[in-house]
């Protein structure tokens, strides 16, 4: 089983910069180091605005930066990919015009394939 990833890395770059909250709050465009402290202690997840930010301060992607948000959102969109292609699987076969679900179908069963797998827990 694969170790857990914290929720984020900010404070880890952080440090690892040299760089107070404050420095870091001035360069992402947080009013004071207060947001700073709740994002890196988990308290509150910043906005996209924030998070792409942070990306271009560390030099360091935002599926980095917040490796186990980005590892619970992928398992999240995959499992939610498992069930639409069930879905569309049984509609398939009650339909007689199947062309549109097919796409679909073909599209996520794609999209499924070239995923990472992130859990072996869902049958593709």
């Amino acid at each position: 089983m694969a170790t857990r990833r914290l929720p984020n890395y900010l404070r880890t770059y952080r440090k690892h910069s040299g760089l107070s909250q404050s420095d870091i709050s001035f360069l992402i465009g947080l009013k004071d180091k207060s947001e700073l402290s709740r994002y890196e202690r988990r308290v509150r997840q910043p906005s996209l605005r924030t998070a792409l930010a942070c990306q271009e301060v560390f030099g360091t992607p935002v599926s980095e930066l917040f490796a186990g948000i980005n590892d619970s959102v992928a398992h999240d969109a995959r499992a939610q990919m498992v069930k639409l292609r069930t879905r569309l699987q049984k509609k398939i076969a009650m339909a007689r015009s199947t062309n549109v679900l097919a796409q679909k179908f073909n599209w996520v069963s794609q999209r499924l394939l070239d995923m990472p797998k992130l859990l072996t827990s869902f049958v593709v």
